[in-house]
């Protein structure tokens, strides 16, 4: 199996999982810890106020490479610049206007969380929306312009000095984009030797580990090593070259693996794909004469179909065909194509506005703007789907409340005994090198560290040294479990959205693209990325469904519906990859005769046409009753493959050539068959 469903693992089973380290999470988290400690440091030295937001932004703008840390920290002084300009210019229209202000944070509200998700620019959209709102309800506490406009100018000092740590870190020490993007690529090289020299069984979830990823962020290393000038146009056109035929190589070993028939062993291999990872971390083209040399045609004498991806793979990296320069992001414009038609859009929209103006006017009848947390709340876990949102919410709420009693035990213990400011560095030091080490995580855990660190900087950070007040931590802890509930309310009770029609997209996409490839349509690249991007995006999503309320999930997939369909393409995909990937090299049954290859094409095509069928299916909910012709139709062409098989076992007029490629053939498509029928039989893919 590619990849391990994991709806049914127990929660502590994948926290554990979770917080084990990988390579390079130490070295994130301790720069993470030393950014931090410098900014709180200098906020206490310089009296700068809100000293807890300057640390949280660390943990909002940190990235893993030089390139995208840079430029989220530069865009994020920018976004506020101009955020706080705006905000101002708008106060001094509306400061005494209280209907106009609370038009405003309407306004803001509304339109922010509609571009989150009809636009491309996505989150961000919400986070300028979120500052805008809260801005504007500031009025209410301090009703006096000048001391208003002074405090949000010392807000654009608060963003400042820990973007120019950021920026420092980066450019001292950081990461190259362009060294990280020859390094992800070196390792896929080094994971298919794995899968092709050894059969090593242990590189397997590996392998899926790193398809399940994608080419995206690879892309992106691509996109900031030619924006920082890391790169030149020519270099950066053929590592996104490599980027794509790496994943092709990486999937079809993967695919490969799976074969009972193939040898265990490929010394050449191991050798030839070491060479050229070698070649590609160093930053130097593979060395001249590889594909002619003793052991590369070893290589491809025993394993055809992966070394003439790896001859593409050198091609590429020598310049033989320069590939085309990427056109840039004219294709795609700012809107969503269904913008303006999809009705969920506003109705997410109309729901966090909702929530907002709960939890604004809850503690603004009360006057308890200390928990304005909850409106924060509101903008921080809202999502598409209620199973994404309550995800959030409870991954917010566990962060809460770890940080709070963190800062709690602190304030009660540790702060009243320190006497100078290395005291406080070494604990804020301290803390935030946990909240790190759980931030840089996956998307399953990583906002927990995020909501650590927050309500930990909030409570001990609150003034210009440590603070020991704890009414701090308990009006933030409650402002922030009251915009969960409101949150939680209204999302699951007003327009619910499951996360069920976004995994039934996605194993729909996924069982499309391998029909497109069993009947080959589409092109050369993309299909495989498609395909276990579905699979495994299908499958992280299923994990959400357990999140959502029965009465949102009642009448959509559950999970171990997905869990079943995503099994059944898994087993598909091996043998369809392999029969794609000999076809584009060889052709079906070359030099065979025009029956033959009708038998052959018209079988592959009924499969293809089954799993274009199923794949409609499940963008309709509920479904639609399965195809009955299916089983009847593969027996007539499994009676032809057997006429032909006979033909063949005859030695009428077949080369030993066509005969052992046809057995070859028939092999895989009883595997095919065999999980067709199977899926057929249990309606699991429709």
């Amino acid at each position: 199996m590619l990849f391990q469903p994991r709806s049914s693992v127990r929660y502590t089973s994948i926290l554990w999982d979770e917080l084990q380290p990988y390579p390079g999470r130490l070295d994130l988290s301790l720069r993470m810890a030393l950014v931090t400690t410098l900014v709180a440091v200098t906020a206490m030295a310089l009296q700068v106020p809100e000293a807890a937001i300057s640390c949280y932004l660390v943990f909002f703008a940190f990235r893993a490479d030089a390139g995208s840390g840079i430029l989220i920290a530069i865009g994020l002084l920018v976004g506020a610049t101009i955020g706080i300009l705006l905000a101002i210019a708008c106060l001094m229209v509306v400061a005494d206007e209280p209907a106009l202000r609370l038009a405003l944070v309407a306004f803001f509200t509304f339109g922010g969380m509609y571009l989150t998700q009809a636009s491309r620019a996505g989150p961000p959209i919400g986070t300028v929306a979120m500052v805008f709102a809260f801005v504007m309800t500031l009025y209410d506490i301090v009703p006096i312009p000048e001391l208003l406009v002074r405090g949000l100018a010392w807000m654009w000092v608060v963003v400042f000095f820990p973007v120019v740590y950021l920026v420092a870190i980066h450019v001292i020490a950081g990461h190259s984009p362009a060294r990280k993007l020859r390094s992800a690529i070196a390792e896929r090289l080094e994971v298919a030797v794995r899968l092709l020299a050894g059969g090593d069984d242990a590189a397997k979830p590996v392998a899926a580990a790193l398809l399940a990823k994608g080419n995206g962020e690879l892309k992106k290393y691509a996109g900031f090593a030619k924006l920082l000038a890391l790169m030149g146009k020519r270099d950066v056109a053929r590592m996104q070259a490599a980027t794509d035929a790496s994943y092709d190589l990486l999937t079809l070993a993967l695919a490969l693996s799976l074969d009972e028939r193939r040898p265990r062993e490929n010394a050449a291999a191991e050798e030839v794909l070491r060479r050229i990872a070698g070649a590609i971390r160093s930053h130097r083209p593979p060395e001249q004469g590889l594909l002619g040399s003793p052991d590369f045609r070893a290589f491809k004498a025993a394993d055809p179909l992966p070394a003439r991806q790896v001859e593409r793979i050198v091609d590429i990296l020598v310049g033989v065909g320069q590939p085309a320069l990427a056109s840039g992001a004219a294709e795609e414009g700012f809107f969503l194509p269904d913008a303006f038609s999809n009705p969920l859009y506003t109705q997410f929209a109309l729901k966090a506005l909702l929530a907002v103006m709960i939890t604004y006017i809850t503690y603004t009848a009360l006057d308890w703007f200390a928990i304005h947390t909850a409106l924060i709340t509101c903008f921080m876990v809202a999502l598409g789907t209620t199973g994404e949102t309550m995800h959030k919410l409870a991954l917010r709420l566990t962060g809460c409340l770890l940080g709070g009693a963190v800062a709690i035990g602190s304030t009660i213990w540790l702060v009243p005994h320190m006497t100078d400011i290395g005291q406080l560095a070494f604990l804020v030091g301290a803390v935030s090198l946990i909240a790190a080490w759980i931030s840089v995580g996956s998307e399953r855990i990583s906002y927990i560290g995020w909501q650590m660190a927050l309500c930990f900087f909030l409570v001990v950070l609150h003034g210009f040294g440590p603070s020991l007040d704890l009414n701090e931590a308990r009006d933030r802890i409650i402002g922030i479990v009251f915009g969960n509930i409101a949150v939680s309310v209204v999302f699951s009770t007003i327009w619910p959205v499951s996360i069920g029609q976004g995994i039934r997209k996605s194993l729909a996409a996924s069982g499309a693209t391998l029909a497109d490839l069993l009947a080959r349509r589409g092109g050369r690249t993309g299909n495989y990325a498609e395909l276990i991007g579905g699979v495994a995006g299908a499958l992280r999503q299923s994990e959400l469904l357990r999140f959502e309320p029965a009465n949102v999930r009642r009448g959509e997939i559950d999970a171990r519906t997905t869990e079943r369909i995503a099994l059944g393409l898994q087993e598909l995909a091996a043998p369809i990859i392999e029969l794609r990937e000999h076809d584009r090299a060889f052709g079906p049954l070359r030099g065979a005769s025009a029956p033959l290859k009708r038998a052959v094409l018209g079988y592959e095509r009924a499969v293809a046409q089954w799993l274009d069928d199923q794949a409609g299916r499940l963008e309709v909910w509920p479904r639609p009753k399965p195809n009955s012709d299916l089983s009847l139709a593969l027996r007539r062409l499994k009676a032809r493959l057997a006429r032909a098989r006979q033909a063949s076992d005859d030695g009428r007029g077949f080369p030993r050539r066509i005969r052992d490629e046809l057995a070859w053939r028939l092999e895989l498509y009883e595997k095919i068959e065999t999980v067709v029928r199977r899926l057929a039989a249990g309606d699991a893919l429709g």
